[in-house]
């Protein structure tokens, strides 16, 4: 009977906390490393399920270059050059191909979508993927890689819709 008095108080007390968190705004949409883009989550998922966070967030990269590299038919650039290039608001050149967010009609939407994605795959190889080959070799707190692979997705998502502008 005191078993049972301890058990009810406790399903009580989580009941009550449930309700606050939804009422007092505390209930938060989860994201789940597992919904992002595809090329990021297939980049990093074997790494991940063994806590490899940073390793993990390098190959989401490695593969969201790659993927890039691929959908312009480009070897000669990578990373940053290779987005910077690919989003560039220049028309496209032989062996330089563009991503195109939208069609080039040289809206202000059309400049800003362009030079948006140039400054989120900077930000990320340079603030991100770059780093970790400049610093010791530990590892990331799951939160912190979670946010990477987040930043990576929407780059990949944008990457994947695009269209390539290929020289007149």
């Amino acid at each position: 009977n005191h078993l049972r008095d301890w058990a009810g108080r406790g399903i009580a007390a989580l009941k009550r906390e449930q309700e606050l968190r939804e009422k007092l705004g505390e209930d938060a949409p989860q994201i789940s490393a597992a919904s992002l883009h595809p090329w990021v989550w297939s980049g990093a998922k074997s790494l991940w399920g063994s806590h490899h966070f940073r390793s993990a967030v390098e190959d989401a990269a490695k593969k969201v270059n790659a993927e890039t590299q691929n959908k312009v038919g480009r070897r000669d650039v990578s990373e940053t050059s290779l987005f910077r290039e690919s989003f560039s608001l220049d028309e496209a050149a032989p062996s330089k191909p563009r991503l195109r967010r939208m069609p080039p009609d040289g809206s202000d939407t059309y400049k800003s979508m362009q030079r948006g994605a140039m400054a989120l795959a900077e930000g990320i190889y340079a603030g991100i993927r770059n780093p970790f080959n400049h610093e010791d070799p530990i590892d990331i707190q799951e939160q912190v890689a979670l946010e990477y692979l987040a930043a990576l997705s929407v780059l990949a998502r944008w990457v994947d819709e695009s269209t390539v502008e290929h020289a007149s």
